[in-house]
């Protein structure tokens, strides 16, 4: 099922300052950055490191890029900080089937695409303790992805929708 943290999504109100603490204060560097215009957030992968499983650990921060937007929302009543975790799987169409069989909210019907071509998911915070909670299958490895930015605003990570598993978002 689950195999590692995949990453720790950190919503916060100015990228650039927030991955200079990181990298002045830890040595973590810019693995890959996207823009998703449609779900109004920019955001940085920042690599931890190599699991066991052939996956990677990663902080993941969000900064909005409207205030409309589902990360801007949040931010706006909670501040910046911890957004939600995610969790890789293998397989994220069977994982996420079997936890709502489990009684537990799955936010979206089918999984989306997600950061750096990931399949993904979101599982419901009250349902989970209060934690957003992410499920991640990465995509197949080829070249590494570097800090070169996507604009086309196709790729990026989620942020679930703010009222029911119903609500159609697109993925960021």
């Amino acid at each position: 099922m689950l195999t590692r943290i995949d990453h720790i999504g950190i919503a916060c109100f100015d990228l650039d300052k927030t991955v200079e603490f990181y990298r002045a204060t830890y040595g973590f560097e810019v693995f890959h950055t996207e823009v998703n215009e449609e779900q109004g957030v920019r955001e940085a992968m920042l690599k931890i490191n190599e699991t066991s499983d052939g996956g990677a650990s990663y902080l993941q921060l969000l900064e909005p890029i409207r205030e409309d937007s589902a990360v801007g929302k949040w931010l706006a009543k909670n501040g910046e900080g911890v957004h939600h975790i995610a969790f890789g799987t293998a397989d994220v169409d069977t994982d996420s089937e079997a936890i709502r069989d489990k009684g537990v909210r799955v936010l979206y019907e089918e999984p989306r695409r997600g950061s750096m071509n990931s399949r993904i998911t979101f599982l419901h915070p009250k349902d989970c303790h209060g934690v957003l909670t992410e499920l991640v299958t990465a995509a197949p490895r080829t070249a590494a992805p570097h800090a070169a930015e996507d604009r086309s605003g196709a790729a990026g990570e989620p942020t679930p929708p703010a009222t029911t598993p119903s609500t159609t978002q697109a993925d960021h």
